[in-house]
């Protein structure tokens, strides 16, 4: 018997008319959403107009809602799709990603961010944390868009591999494969950069 999902029976009060419950929801997961964008391209104003895109047409669509998944595979799932809009009707594809976005030290496999130096009080220590973050951006960016999407669940929103494979309908397999693949290539690109992850 799996746990109760909180948010999930949270969206359900919403979808019987609780007009209450929705902020809720929006409190919660506002930031991780607006991470979630800014760690795939967006720049940060973006990033927040496309977090309440998303949950204005989870509330349009409330009545529809059905529990099949965690909450979270669900919202990120619409998320994914609605970024897919965007960089469809945009076509100017990722331009940047924080590698110091709030919620950097969780994830799947390990986090390169959270083996960055610790920031330092002394101007020289801010200056190489700045340096190995703006490196991280870089290395990020460059990696495709499929290896971005699932480092991003992962690394930056600290989802399973089960729920990623749930949210992009891929085999885990391919979700372990291309986080394999985008730690090596990240790894690589900072070595490159003069930084040891």
């Amino acid at each position: 018997m799996t746990a109760p999902d909180p948010d999930a029976e949270t969206m359900l009060r919403v979808k019987a008319g609780d007009v209450r419950a929705f902020p809720e929801l929006v409190e919660r997961w506002i930031r991780p959403l607006a991470s979630f964008f800014h760690r795939l391209g967006a720049d940060p104003s973006a990033a927040e107009d496309c977090a309440s895109e998303v949950f204005y047409k989870l509330y349009k669509t409330r009545e529809a809602y059905e529990p099949r998944a965690k909450f979270s595979t669900f919202l990120f799932s619409v998320a994914r799709h609605h970024w897919i809009d965007v960089y469809r009707h945009s076509r100017i594809g990722p331009v940047t990603v924080s590698g110091d976005a709030p919620g950097e030290d969780g994830g799947a496999g390990g986090t390169l961010v959270s083996r960055l130096p610790a920031p330092d009080a002394a101007p020289s220590g801010a200056a190489e944390r700045a340096e190995v973050a703006q490196a991280l951006r870089a290395a990020v960016a460059a990696l495709s868009d499929e290896h971005r999407e699932v480092f991003a669940l992962a690394q930056g929103e600290g989802l399973r591999y089960q729920e990623i494979a749930a949210i992009l309908k891929i085999p885990i397999g391919t979700v372990k494969s291309r986080m394999h693949t985008a730690m090596a290539l990240l790894r690589d690109r900072l070595r490159r950069a003069g930084i040891e992850p």
